[in-house]
């Protein structure tokens, strides 16, 4: 996209009535080297006048652009300056009001277009600019944003604060917070580090700042480019629709990442460090550069993605956080691409409503899958020096995915960007099958679909085979290749590659006789891959439980991880089965006598893998739920690894929703609140779960929690004609609270594939009853889904 007009410099100065939830503001926009076509976007905003160089002239309003084109627009320099006025609306986008129990504050959440809501501006990615922002506020209230304040003029109970100009940035990377703040920081060579909460939510925790200080040092060192502000803030928002956002230099997440005390879980701990570091990657990419059109979202989202986990595996190598990704990133990935209703990493985005629904598994963790992928096949050194030169390359500007590409294969001398061409531009991925014939192994490749069937695509796949010897890398570039049989153990080497790969009986077998040479990543794959299979056809339940005892002895923790989490998924399909309850108790109960109690200073993923395998054996077993059930008396003095299992048996071996409504009440943390909401849904009585949509209505649940009881409602079998019978209710209410987000796409696609198991018919006409373009790609993935879940429940009887 070839940008003639570039925005130089925003003025913005907004005056702002917290008692009536209302302000105005004058913007001055400087441009240079008009083509003589403008446009500035604005949403839900009054405009009151329109000068061009200090002459007030009359402007179009084009409603479907969400933009205003002022008459009169001539080639070359000018400036505009727009007066105009707004609201501060119970909303998750634009400059919107956030409750507390504390007090309520005001802050911003832009991307992908929430900038047109609090101030006119060209809000597309390629508009890069520099911004001077002050704020009007009453006296008492702290003002935040992305450059450290340069002054504070205070007069009649009122104060201006000022800040510094920003660097040349998108819009969409603004922040401005305004209420009441604590505040903690630290020094890290010329530059501060913030932790901000609203007033009485910081909690003592030194854990956020140290990651932050950690991160940054070793992402210097890996970009070999300084962090370029003079602060980061790291901002405590009670109520948010993204989990974080990079906002440059004022970056803000949900309490729940930040608010580390004695009640947080071992999960929750590392998420935390890895919501940090991911958002602290943005401030290079992303923000530093950005993508030059939505298109190549993907690229910041995967990138971040993939080094939070890459870097981090140095900081906290006890983690384990590569295996973190492939269990919460490239297994989600897998599993939505392989959909019929996928779509390529490199989407087609042709107005703002489509951009949202772009921000999904495909973008974070196929693309994060991938690099990973490229960085095998590259090598460490040459995709470090590619990325590098990338970055200094274009710096403070924009640029498209195909550009990294280029300058990889530059540093590497291989066919980087070919490869990946291919890879973003396509949806879908390879499954690999593997066989002996005639003394070599023979591989050949077809796309995997979990409904089933087959197409003709293929993909250049970097392979990599593990063997005795080492791993050998070759790139299978058409439908088969042979590779030797001697000293082989397994295809795809800790599981680096974006494929599925199916083994005939006798390579599986010296699969299987090699387990004590496989990383636990590898484990991890063959796992994964076999249940897969199950899920689209290619495997019946008895070659599936054959294969997956082979390789269940296993004591790593990602690995109980992996395979409880396969064990639960199948019971929630059909919880009738005693097959499946029987299979629990096999895997789950000698794992859970080997962990043991836990221990202090034990490591961490064992205490994640403890959880793990107790909520598996939970669902099958009556008597392990009610033993968790008692403990919940004690809920607020149990470890935090066990609290979300209590608070669930509790739900559906007592039934008390009273009791859960007072615990949630004495609640202080997001954490401990998510845990109770969740633990509602698995009540067993309709009166009950209408009182938790009560708690919803009355803004007693955070809005941005709501979608965490109704997918919860979706798990548990007993919920399921609730939710279905509220299904409309469910869907215009996530509409309302998560204006201009995937959310409500998403949680269709978490809720309808289960709720509407036994009445497949009803659910898909009820799905095609909603016809607004923000919910399609959820509904189209929704029905595929139904299907694919409708069949393997139906195998498991």
């Amino acid at each position: 996209m070839v940008v003639l007009t570039q925005i130089e410099n925003y003025r913005v100065f907004l005056n702002i009535d917290s008692s009536r939830l209302t302000y105005s503001g004058v913007v001055k926009i400087t441009v240079k080297g008009s083509d003589g076509k403008f446009f500035i976007n604005t949403v839900d905003l009054s405009i009151h006048s329109v000068k061009i160089n200090g002459s007030t002239v009359n402007y179009k309003t084009v409603q479907d652009q969400q933009s205003i084109i002022p008459e009169g627009i001539r080639p070359g320099d000018f400036y505009a300056d727009i007066e105009f006025s707004g609201t501060i609306p119970h909303l998750l986008t634009g400059l919107y009001l956030a409750k507390s129990k504390n007090g309520n504050i005001f802050t911003t959440q832009f991307e992908s277009t929430g900038a047109r809501r609090m101030f006119p501006c060209v809000d597309q990615p390629n508009f890069k600019a520099t911004f001077d922002i002050s704020v009007e506020t009453d006296e008492s209230m702290d003002v935040i944003s992305n450059m450290p304040v340069t002054s504070e003029n205070r007069n009649d109970g009122r104060k201006i604060t000022t800040f510094g100009r920003t660097p040349k940035m998108s819009t969409y990377l603004l922040y401005l917070g305004i209420g009441k703040f604590d505040t903690r920081s630290m020094k890290r060579k010329n530059m501060d580090i913030i932790l901000a909460a609203p007033e009485g939510l910081l909690t003592k925790s030194q854990f956020p700042l140290d990651i932050a200080s950690g991160v940054l040092d070793l992402f210097e060192e890996y970009f070999g480019i300084d962090y370029v502000l003079p602060k980061v803030h790291l901002i405590s928002v009670p109520e948010f629709s993204a989990g974080a956002m990079e906002n440059w230099g004022a970056i803000t997440f949900r309490e729940i990442y930040l608010g580390i005390d004695d009640s947080t879980s071992s999960s929750a701990f590392k998420s935390t460090g890895e919501v940090i570091a991911h958002e602290i990657a943005h401030q290079w990419f992303g923000n530093l550069v950005t993508m030059e059109w939505w298109n190549d979202l993907w690229l910041n989202e995967s990138f971040a993605t993939f080094m939070s986990y890459r870097i981090l595996s140095g900081m906290k190598p006890e983690w384990d956080t590569l295996g973190d990704m492939i269990l919460l990133r490239t297994e989600a990935a897998l599993k939505n691409d392989a959909l019929r209703n996928s779509h390529p990493i490199d989407a087609e985005v042709k107005n703002p409503d489509d951009i949202a629904q772009i921000f999904d598994e495909i973008s974070y963790g196929k693309g994060a899958s991938i690099l990973r992928m490229v960085e095998g096949y590259a090598g460490k050194e040459n995709f470090r020096k590619g990325i590098s030169n990338y970055l200094r390359k274009y710096q403070y500007g924009n640029a498209k995915g195909s550009y990294l590409w280029d300058s990889i294969q530059e540093a590497s001398g291989l066919p980087v960007s070919r490869i990946m061409g291919e890879w973003t531009r396509k949806k879908g991925y390879p499954l690999l099958t593997a066989g002996l014939q005639d003394g070599e192994i023979v591989i050949s490749q077809n796309q995997f679909l979990l409904s089933g069937g087959r197409t003709d695509e293929m993909w250049p796949i970097p392979l990599t085979v593990k063997r005795t010897g080492g791993t050998e890398s070759i790139l299978l570039d058409g439908r088969e290749t042979r590779i030797e049989r001697d000293g082989f153990i397994k295809l795809n080497d800790s599981s680096s590659g974006f494929y599925r790969t199916n083994y005939d009986d006798t390579l599986f077998s010296i699969l299987a006789d090699r387990l004590d040479t496989m990383t636990n990543l590898d484990i991890w794959g063959i796992a994964n891959d076999l249940f897969s299979f199950l899920q689209s056809g290619m495997s019946n339940l008895r070659t599936y439980l054959d294969r997956l005892k082979q390789l269940w002895k296993s004591a790593d923790p990602l690995v109980i991880m992996e395979i409880s989490g396969q064990l639960s998924s199948l019971y929630l399909l059909c919880p009738d089965s005693m097959l499946v309850s029987r299979v629990i108790h096999e895997f789950c109960e000698p794992h859970l006598a080997g962990l043991g109690d836990k221990v202090p200073g034990e490591p961490i993923n064992v205490s994640i893998a403890r959880s793990s395998l107790s909520y598996a054996l939970s669902l099958a077993d009556r008597d392990h739920a009610t033993a968790l059930a008692s403990r919940f008396t004690d809920y607020f003095s149990l470890d935090p690894d066990i609290r979300g299992q209590v608070a669930n048996a509790f739900a559906r071996i007592n039934g008390n929703f009273q009791a859960l409504r007072e615990k949630f009440r004495e609640c202080s943390t997001d954490e401990d609140r998510t845990r109770i909401i969740s633990a509602m849904a698995w009540i067993p009585n309709e009166a009950d779960l209408s009182g938790a949509m009560d708690l919803i209505r009355e803004g007693t649940i955070k809005r941005q929690d709501t979608w965490r009881f109704y997918s919860s409602c979706a798990s548990s079998p007993t919920s399921r004609d609730f939710l279905f019978n509220h299904f409309d209710i469910m869907v215009r209410q996530l509409r309302e609270i998560f204006v201009g987000s995937r959310t409500p796409a998403r949680v269709i696609e978490l809720t309808a594939p289960m709720i509407g198991l036994g009445r497949e018919s009803e659910m898909k006409q009820m799905l095609q009853t909603y016809t607004t373009q923000d919910l399609q790609a959820g509904i189209r993935k929704s029905i595929e889904l139904l299907g694919i879940n409708s069949r393997l429940s139906k195998s498991l009887k």
